[in-house]
C-alpha cells in the first residue's frame, strides 16, 4: 500500500515527491521512528525504498506518509 502511494505521488500532476514526508520504524532512532522528505529517494523498487544515501527502506516499515500535513497513508 505504501508503494502506491509513493507511485500516486510521483504520477499524479498535482503533487510533488520533494513535498512528502515519510516516517519509517528505525530502531535505535528515538521513538524508534525516523522522518524523511521524498526528495531523499532515489530509487522505488518492488519490495523497499532506496535513499540517495544508500540506505534501503521496506515498505512494511514505512507508518505514515504525509503530503503538506494531509495524511495520505498511516498504518
Amino acid at each position: 500500500m505504501a508503494r502506491n502511494i509513493i507511485n500516486m505521488v510521483l504520477w499524479h500532476p498535482g503533487m510533488e515527491i520533494n513535498e512528502i514526508k515519510i516516517t519509517y520504524i528505525h530502531r535505535g532512532a528515538p521513538g524508534n521512528l525516523k522522518q524523511i522528505n521524498g526528495n531523499s529517494i532515489e530509487i522505488i523498487e518492488r519490495g523497499f525504498l532506496i535513499l540517495r544515501e544508500g540506505t534501503q527502506i521496506p515498505y512494511h516499515r514505512i507508518v505514515k506518509i504525509e503530503n503538506k500535513n494531509k495524511i495520505l497513508y498511516k498504518k
